[in-house]
């Protein structure tokens, strides 16, 4: 599915102008700087090829940022291992120097520079070998003079410095403007030669596309994308690289019945796609990629965007948080006007969440709709995540995720599966899975506040998740946004009643607690009230001598209404759910007190 929707978005995209299309054989390639040869081959300098970009911070602060720019080369080998591209962009095959201490070295452990280099050399130099251009002269010279033990002291590599590991190189000839990748004569012969490697030479190795629907080439290899978080040379959507998992005595990726055509397509566009921050964003180890099948889809990609937290673009902002007033109005007030914000709502809309897995792309989730449809889903999902009124920003995945690991941790994250759910559930406007729910219960029954972090135990992100997983699951509106006096429920009301009792305790010791009965008593009195809520209760009425006449009165009717509603009993034990419905009562009651007490 994945494959046949990223060609499918291919062949949209094709509908732009011919000025645009990238030649066949060739894929635009990040170059940081031009290596600047004379007509002789000598190297004259090395010179900046970036350009500035204007990016936001967290904040929505602007700064400049300088970043590489594209260049159109021959495609990049996929092959593993030391293998020369045409027209090479990495330091270490065109150099074959490594940068190390502040020093240049064709020396190392593997010997790999100078393996690197000898392959550069012998490709570059039996490929333009004929070719007489002043461009091409000039590169097959540089490159046969070029002897990195002489170089080691180079001064325009030195003045490079650390710049030269991890940058990507072009070559121009004389002049900055003249890029030896656009040389006539190494075009037409790259062209001629690429046209003859993909010729078919075997008539075995044509089958019926499995995405295109018609008898051509297949595949043998598929080209690998730059995933991120996969290995550094590329990983691979198919690949069958052992044989148990070949059929049919078909070897290689002739199993998967992918024409040459249709990979060319959705690898060209996947790698484009992870290329734009507006159709991606990282989720933990999860890639979230999202696009819809148009020819121009950047309103509804950066809307997304936006609506993941991946975008700060202000404009955009603006037009969610108009959605989410009217997410908080029940989608009744002003509906033409959030109508027209939805842009093309017949869009068919795809997000697919991927990991990588050693050398591959494996595929977690797939998700397919209409644009509208997918958007209303995901304010029902703000909707019910919603726990505070004034609330205007949208509850990222990414807060979703936070709050399911211990704050304590350095590298924990929220397993793919369960965020593969998680988003699913809001796509679709279905259940939450129940591991979400037992997740977030139990956070908040072993996390502790900090003297500087007092919303590290429960928060507006924690209740809301509970809140909304409730809700779902019982198909009604059983936890409202604030303190619901309708609300019988015993665990709900048991977790009012705790509020109560540590607002008592507080407010009769006048100063700030070390401990207070929710570090003390909250996890046992979430699951088992009977056995610690009598013990409160005793400790209540001892504060309570400490308080004001007027406090005391006020307290006492408070703890009396919700007892005469528990008819004077606490469960035994809580299920998970109660515990949810305990731990709600408790941070709504809990605001309701505060709230009173500066209104007043």
């Amino acid at each position: 599915m994945l494959i046949k929707a990223l060609c499918d978005y291919a062949d949209k995209q094709s509908a732009e102008s011919d000025s645009n299309k990238i030649p066949e054989g060739f894929a635009e390639q990040d170059i940081h700087y031009r290596i600047i040869l004379s007509e002789d081959g000598d190297l004259k300098r090395i010179i900046p090829f970036k350009q500035t970009k204007i990016i936001k911070d967290s904040k929505g602060k602007e700064k400049s940022k300088e970043v590489p720019r594209k260049a159109v080369l021959p495609v990049r080998t996929q092959k593993p291992g030391i293998e020369s591209n045409y027209i090479e962009h990495r330091p270490l095959y065109i150099f074959g120097l490594n940068y190390e201490n502040d020093s240049f070295s064709p020396d190392d452990k593997t010997n790999k520079a100078r393996k690197s280099h000898a392959a550069f050399v012998e490709h570059e130099i039996e490929f333009f070998d004929g070719l007489e251009s002043v461009a091409c002269n000039a590169y097959r010279k540089f490159v046969e003079k070029w002897k990195p033990e002489n170089e080691c002291e180079n001064s325009v590599l030195i003045e490079l410095g650390k710049e030269y590991k991890g940058a990507y190189f072009g070559f121009s000839i004389g002049e900055e403007s003249n890029f030896l990748e656009k040389d006539e004569d190494f075009i037409r012969k790259y062209q001629k030669y690429f046209s003859e490697m993909n010729e078919t030479k075997d008539d075995e190795v044509k089958a019926v596309c499995g995405i295109l629907g018609e008898k051509a080439v297949t595949a043998r290899l598929h080209d690998k994308i730059r995933f991120p978080g996969g290995q550094a040379s590329g990983c691979q959507l198919v690949c069958m690289n052992d044989t148990a998992f070949e059929s049919y005595g078909k070897t290689q990726s002739y199993n998967s019945n992918v024409s040459e055509e249709a990979m060319k397509k959705y690898t060209t566009v996947f790698n484009k796609l992870l290329s734009d921050k507006k159709h991606y964003c990282i989720l933990g180890d999860m890639v979230l990629l999202w696009f819809a099948v148009k020819n121009d889809d950047s309103a509804e990609s950066s809307f997304i965007s936006c609506f993941f937290g991946n975008n700060s673009d202000t404009e955009t902002n603006d037009k969610i948080a108009k959605i989410m007033e009217y997410a908080r109005s029940g989608f009744t007030v002003d509906k033409e006007s959030i109508d027209a914000i939805l842009t093309d709502k017949k869009a068919v809309f795809y997000i697919a969440g991927l990991t990588p897995n050693s050398s591959r792309i494996c595929q977690k989730f797939m998700y397919k709709g209409n644009f509208g449809d997918m958007l209303n889903n995901l304010i029902k999902h703000q909707n019910d995540m919603l726990i505070n009124e004034k609330n205007i920003r949208p509850m990222y995945f990414g807060s979703i995720a936070k709050e399911l690991i211990s704050p304590k941790s350095t590298n924990d994250k929220v397993s793919p599966t369960l965020m593969s759910a998680i988003i699913l559930a809001a796509l679709n406007n279905t259940k939450y899975p129940d591991s979400l729910l037992a997740t977030v219960i139990r956070r908040v029954k072993t996390d502790s506040d900090e003297e500087n972090k007092p919303y590290i135990k429960l928060n507006d992100t924690r209740a809301g998740i509970i809140k909304a997983c409730l809700n779902r699951k019982y198909k009604k509106e059983e936890i409202t946004m604030s303190w619901n006096d309708d609300n019988k429920n015993p665990a709900y009301l048991c977790g009012g009643l705790f509020a109560v009792y540590e607002k008592i305790q507080k407010e009769s010791s006048g100063v700030n607690l070390n401990r207070t009965i929710k570090d003390s008593y909250f996890a046992s009195a979430c699951s088992r009230p009977s056995s610690v809520f009598p013990k409160l209760a005793k400790l209540a009425q001892n504060h309570m001598r400490k308080l004001s006449e007027g406090s005391e009165i006020y307290y006492n009717k408070m703890i009396g209404d919700v007892m005469s509603s528990l008819d004077g009993e606490f469960p035994a034990t809580l299920g998970l759910d109660d515990q949810g419905r305990f731990i709600v009562g408790y941070y709504q009651m809990n605001k309701k007190l505060y709230t009173s007490n500066k209104s007043e």
